[in-house]
Formats: structure tokens, sequence, C-alpha cells
């Protein structure tokens, strides 16, 4: 395969094998990433609101980015036809994430003394494949 075949491969073409869309996953989720601590560092360190509730905001706006793109380029099969439901589906899962996450939070920066945004890498890290997985066997084929 070529390098413009591969690139079409895992950036361009749809496709529901599962290392394209595990690949387009972290990809997306990278980006929703960047989303969540931009804004999670904006409303902290710029705005000065209390990191665990600015991490809140900053969760659910990265939940929106990873929705829209995932619907959009990641999963190419869908199980549920209907938007609404399948955006409150993935929120649900992204809320008992966040649960997940603000739990971290408290535990890495309150209890062990880390930086704020350094708390927030290791749980996007602890959080990821779980939601990954979570969504793919509900959600998309």
């Amino acid at each position: 395969m070529t390098l413009a075949g591969l690139f079409r491969v895992l950036f361009v073409d749809k496709s529901s094998h599962r290392f394209v869309e595990f690949f387009r996953y972290f990809f997306v989720s990278a980006i929703s990433l960047v989303a969540d601590f931009l804004l999670l560092f904006l409303l902290t360190s710029v705005a000065g609101i209390h990191y665990l509730i600015s991490s809140v905001f900053s969760y659910m706006a990265g939940l929106v980015v990873n929705y829209l793109l995932s619907t959009y380029w990641v999963f190419a099969k869908r199980r549920v036809s209907n938007r609404a439901v399948e955006f409150s589906v993935f929120a649900l899962v992204g809320v008992i994430g966040l649960g997940v996450n603000e739990f971290l939070m408290w535990l890495f920066t309150d209890v062990l003394m880390l930086y704020y945004m350094l708390s927030r890498v290791f749980s996007a890290g602890i959080g990821y494949a779980w939601k990954y997985v979570v969504r793919k066997i509900i959600l998309f084929r």
C-alpha cells in the first residue's frame, strides 16, 4: 500500500475496520482533549474558577466535540438511528466518565498534590479506552 493509500484509509474513506476506528477515535479524542484542556486552563487560571468546577465545563465541551467528530468521521455504522437518543446515550457514557474524571482530578490534585493540568492528563488517559469500548459496544457497530 502506498503512503497516499494509507492516508486515505486512515483519514478519508469510510471504514468500520476496528483498527481504523480506534486510530480515528484516538485522533478525535486528542482534538477533544485539546478543547477540554484549553477551556480548563482558561476557566481555572485566567477566570479564577475552582478547577473541579472548571473541569465539568471543559469536560462537557470536549464531550460535544468528541460526539460530533465521532459520528461524522470515526464510526461508519450506527446502532441507533435517532440522533437525539444516540447523543443521550453518548452523553450518559460521558457523564459517567465525568464522575470518574472529577474523582480522579480531586485525588491527583488534592490528595497527591499534582498540578491540576497534570491531573487532567492522568484522568484523561484512564478514561479514554473505557469510553471507546463502551461507546463502540452500545452505539456503533
